[in-house]
């Protein structure tokens, strides 16, 4: 291949190779709703229904808390977020009158400032450090809303939480989401769009400098990289976009206590991001869409399924280190290493005749 051919504009063919797929990115992400969207007038089984609603709201945890680990953060504080979202937006709703559709974005933000508040002595820490004192963050607000029935609802929680207000789509009609299929789309626009955004920054300038931070702070500060700026920006992120699922979850389930927003959550998505692939953009997905449907399966042995989960993380690690998005790559390499062992035999054998 000439050079000329290979560039265009002075421009690398890789770069503008990459360029492409960052344009045709926005047109993946629509058809993947628009395919997705059709599911609940396909499966009439409100069960299901609700099931790929659950998948959903956990991949917009999922995903979010492994964007944090893409920075070198262990992070142990997830649930703290998701609960500041949905206790900020439940209020926003029933005690202050907002609508729905202003709450949630609220939400968000305030989990968001909540982050950078906390973000800048925090994000200092490394490591097991990190960790502890964000798991003592969620377990303080978890604290708290059990402490102070009046406005939070005390031990027993918020009851008789409001669904989202009526929309009317032209063309459409009136959602009024009376019916799961309603929640199914809006979780659906959810995560889409949570998706998208972290696709964007991982594919952006910053997100290289995320897997530069990861690789190595100290070099990435000795090059000029504020690495502090960056960590508070991830963290504030996706802390904001966590917030805007547990806004969903709350006014989806119609209840919400502070046995939603355990450290258990946060363990629950750390196990889900290691058995998917952390390194992948798709690994968080998988290993949450894989260990969700495990969970419905044998969820007569509710008890156990933490330690169902931990077995078959271990054995994850054992067989495929970089989780189960490198499964396909491992069958090929079986295929191609028997495919070259059958070649080398067969010259053996006519090297011998």
């Amino acid at each position: 291949m000439t050079k000329a051919a290979a560039c265009h504009n002075g421009l690398p063919s890789a770069y503008l190779q990459k360029l492409n797929r960052q344009k045709r990115a926005p047109y993946g992400f629509l058809g993947i709703f628009f395919l997705l969207s059709m599911v609940p007038f396909i499966c009439r089984n409100d069960y299901y229904v609700h099931v790929m609603i659950a998948i959903f709201y956990t991949v917009i945890y999922t995903s979010t808390y492994r964007f944090i680990l893409r920075t070198g953060q262990f992070h142990f504080g997830a649930h703290a977020f998701i609960g500041i979202g949905a206790y900020a937006s439940v209020l926003l709703v029933t005690r202050a009158g907002w609508s729905f559709w202003a709450a949630m974005p609220a939400a968000g933000i305030i989990a968001a400032v909540c982050a950078l508040i906390v973000g800048f002595p925090i994000l200092r820490l490394k490591g097991i450090y990190f960790a502890i004192i964000t798991w003592g963050l969620g377990d303080t607000l978890r604290f708290v809303y059990m402490r102070f029935k009046n406005p939070f609802g005390g031990a027993l929680g918020i009851f008789s939480i409001p669904g989202p207000n009526p929309i009317t789509i032209p063309g459409v009609g009136v959602i009024d989401f009376s019916q799961k299929s309603h929640y199914y789309i809006l979780a659906l626009a959810l995560m889409m769009l949570t998706l998208y955004v972290l696709y964007r920054l991982e594919r952006s300038r910053i997100g290289l400098v995320f897997g530069a931070i990861r690789e190595g702070d100290q070099l990435a500060r000795a090059i000029g990289i504020n690495i502090m700026n960056y960590k508070v920006l991830a963290f504030a992120v996706c802390s904001g976009l966590a917030a805007m699922g547990g806004s969903f979850y709350a006014h989806y389930t119609y209840y919400i206590s502070p046995q939603d927003f355990t450290v258990l959550l946060t363990i629950y998505l750390a196990i889900y991001t290691v058995v998917g692939g952390q390194d992948s953009y798709f690994g968080a997905i998988v290993g949450t869409v894989v260990l969700s449907l495990a969970g419905e399966i044998f969820a007569g042995y509710s008890h156990y399924q933490l330690i169902m989960y931990s077995t078959f993380m271990i054995v994850v690690l054992l067989f495929l280190p970089q989780g189960l998005v490198s499964f396909p790559r491992y069958i090929a390499r079986l295929f191609v290493g028997n495919s070259a062992n059958e070649v080398k035999g067969k010259g053996n054998e006519s090297a011998l005749t």
